[in-house]
């Protein structure tokens, strides 16, 4: 339960980080910062909550954020974590240079340390280490290259709305490699406060690449079975279109991620 949760949680941080950033290649003078408050949710039941605080200095980016189980999750398994993200503005949207998630549960603590050297990974430390299994992809040099963690956010530049959905994530949390391909599935109305109009809907596709074990079953399922979904949103005139809403297919029902609060602090 509890990797699974943080893991689900951290899968989720994407759809935040993209609210910080202003418009494409502008440099800030000065910092901003930016929270955003998230409910992670099953069958209506919360699951999670997580918050994040964005800062915004120049072309340099810092995420820091909280996860902590709720509702009935929390009588089950009463997990606390915090994660952090370092990285700067590229061309190609938000590179990451560190990325760091520790979570407790129980007695147990966990943590995973990612760092980047010109977007591909350079160092990775679990603790406690990663156990050593007989069956297992592993992953190469150039699996590592070229990823995003999972708070360093994805940023969807496009001319048109369905545009949007012409991306491949390239996932990695220190032990999962794994591709998301979005594709365009239509529109939907959507209402939140700071947006009303039509949002975009893509589907996703999960596939993965290295880091885990033949026949997995949660993976089984990801791949072939489980359904996501992300709804997209224009960014003003920008030019950006951010996420507004995230939906995830699982074994044991659908995990739903929903915003309660996007506030810009100066």
């Amino acid at each position: 339960m509890t990797d699974r949760l943080a893991r689900t949680a951290s899968l989720a941080a994407p759809l935040i980080a993209v609210f910080f950033l202003q418009a494409p290649g502008t440099a800030l003078a000065a910092a901003k910062k930016f929270v955003a408050d998230y409910t992670v949710s099953l069958y209506g039941l919360t699951l999670a909550h997580t918050s994040f605080t964005s800062t915004l200095d120049g072309n340099d980016i810092s995420i820091d954020g909280t996860i902590a189980t709720a509702g009935v999750a929390r009588i089950i398994d009463d997990t606390k974590g915090t994660t952090t993200v370092r990285g700067h503005l590229s061309g190609d949207g938000v590179t990451p240079d560190s990325f760091a998630i520790a979570y407790k549960s129980g007695k147990k603590n966990k943590r995973t340390e990612i760092d980047f050297t010109d977007g591909a990974v350079s160092r990775t430390m679990n603790e406690p280490p990663l156990k050593k299994r007989k069956k297992w992809v592993p992953l190469s040099a150039d699996d590592l290259k070229a990823v995003t963690d999972p708070l360093s956010g994805i940023m969807v530049r496009a001319d048109k709305p369905a545009d949007v959905c012409n991306k491949t994530l390239r996932y990695y949390d220190g032990e999962l490699r794994a591709d998301i391909a979005f594709s365009y599935a239509g529109k939907k109305p959507l209402s939140i406060p700071g947006y009303s109009g039509d949002a975009t809907v893509c589907m996703a596709r999960f596939t993965p690449v290295g880091g885990y074990r033949p026949g997995n079953s949660t993976i089984e399922y990801l791949k072939n079975k489980g359904k996501m979904t992300i709804a997209f949103a224009p960014m003003g005139s920008t030019g950006m279109f951010v996420p507004v809403s995230a939906s995830v297919g699982t074994k044991i029902g659908t995990v739903s991620v929903s915003a309660d609060r996007l506030e810009a602090k100066q």
